[in-house]
């Protein structure tokens, strides 16, 4: 909190310099308050090896804060993030969850140990000049393989600076460098350092040691981002991107992230849209390459890092005389092998980033080694603002993958109901069912949903 306070105040205080010759006092008389308020309950039933288990929580929360208006293209934004547990039964917690049959408190709505938690979460300068902007603090960040994560009470966030170009026609040059990342509530639904966590976009946290235990965590603490990945410091991490929009009905986007002493990670991308007859269709692939930097992987997990994916998706909005938006679309997904990489050759996601085409609501087995995946699905609107969303995955998981050490299938069957209110503005309220089996060997779930929404 004292660095928090340290920031704010430096922050403040070059606002206050750079806004006195204009109009400091209308930049925040025109500021306007935002955020969002958000009401959460999940319930999870297990099956696990012919026992039965279960755990759920209720909380309410969310993010609020202000923005001032822009004096000279320059902004400051603040923004606080909270989660607060509703009836929540601590007492009926076990050490080793969900193996019991008592109920519990899941633990990937709230803080460390499953407790409410209150923090600055943005904490930003905003400056625009013609085509650039640049920010610095924290902040929110949405990019492929460092990104929120908002699946459940509060996101994943970062501290560094982010810089975006548009002067070349239909072309984006993004730029940054992040230093420290806070984790957000769901990274407490895995074991810290797991092999598991460590591909499912979640490190170590803070901790070098694997498997630390669930709820090890410390929600919304910023951290060193080498330190969140794998419990060891680094220089952070700095990311250069151009997404090209040039060619009729064609986007591509590159994406290169150099961790500091860690490793390097290419991302690409390319969608291409065309009208079969009355069919808007869009294929799309995608390469995700991790090689090997420095010696600290190395270090703390005995081999270095190298792996890859490829994927292939193609969508088909269709006209439908009954519904709206109707959409089917199917992907498909493949990751390497190598015995002599981290994880088998599989991939790692430590910050949140998980642009897998294939990709249930929980299960993200696509990116462990030696595995081959697919997925099918639909969204339609029902009614005009309530739509619903289909989806079948199933992963072929070879037997490099670390986390089980043998060949298994597993699958996730969702569906999605959302309905964006008419009659309440910028209200969203959303039911999930989520169902898994074999999720890992011998784990199968069942787990539902109730969100609302309010932005404001």
């Amino acid at each position: 909190m004292k660095k928090t306070l340290l920031v704010a105040a430096l922050l403040s205080a070059t606002v206050s310099q750079s806004m006195a010759a204009n109009d400091l006092e209308s930049a925040f008389k025109e500021s306007k308050v935002m955020g969002q308020f958000r009401a959460f309950y999940i319930d999870r039933d297990y099956d696990v090896a012919n026992s039965k288990g279960d755990r759920s929580a209720f909380a309410i929360g969310g993010k609020f804060g202000f923005e001032t208006a822009a004096v000279n293209g320059l902004k400051f934004g603040i923004m606080a993030y909270t989660t607060n547990g509703i009836n929540a039964n601590r007492e009926s917690w076990r050490n080793n969850p969900p193996y019991n049959g008592n109920p519990h408190m899941d633990p990937s709505l709230f803080g460390k140990d499953r407790k409410s938690v209150t923090y600055i979460g943005q904490l930003y300068l905003d400056y625009k000049y013609q085509n650039t902007a640049v920010k610095i603090g924290r902040q929110e960040i949405n990019t492929p393989m460092a990104g929120m994560d908002d699946a459940r009470m509060l996101p994943n966030l970062f501290e560094g600076a982010l810089i975006t170009n548009k002067d070349i026609p239909k072309t984006t040059i993004i730029a940054g460098h992040f230093w420290n990342m806070a984790y957000g509530t769901f990274a407490n639904a895995y074991s810290a350092c797991s092999y598991l966590g460590l591909q499912s976009g979640y490190g170590c946290g803070g901790y070098t040691a694997l498997n630390q235990g669930l709820a090890k965590y410390d929600t919304g603490n910023f951290l060193n981002m080498g330190k969140q990945a794998i419990g060891k410091a680094n220089a952070g991490v700095s990311v250069i991107a151009a997404i090209y929009e040039g060619l009729p009905n064609l986007k591509l986007q590159a994406w290169d992230y150099y961790a500091w002493d860690m490793l390097n990670i290419l991302y690409l991308q390319g969608d291409y849209t065309l009208k079969l007859s009355d069919v808007k269709t869009t294929l799309s692939a995608q390469y995700i390459n991790e090689t090997n930097v420095g010696n600290n992987i190395k270090n703390v997990f005995g081999k270095e890092v190298g792996a890859n994916l490829f994927g292939a998706k193609v969508n088909f909005n269709i006209p439908m005389p009954v519904v709206e938006n109707f959409n089917l679309y199917a992907a498909y997904s493949q990751t390497g092998k190598d015995e002599g990489k981290l994880l088998n050759g599989g991939l790692i996601t430590p910050w949140g980033g998980t642009p897998g085409f294939v990709q249930g609501t929980v299960t993200r087995l696509s990116y462990v080694a030696d595995t081959s995946a697919w997925k099918v699905g639909t969204s339609f609107d029902i009614i005009k603002g309530l739509n619903l969303h289909l989806a079948y995955s199933y992963f072929n998981v070879g037997s490099k993958a670390v986390y089980s050490n043998r060949t298994h299938d597993a699958s996730e069957t969702n569906w999605d109901l959302t309905w964006k209110c008419r009659l309440i503005k910028n209200l969203e309220l959303k039911a999930r069912g989520i169902y898994t089996w074999n999720f890992v060997p011998g784990q199968n779930f069942t787990e539902y949903r109730l969100i609302a929404n309010y932005n404001f």
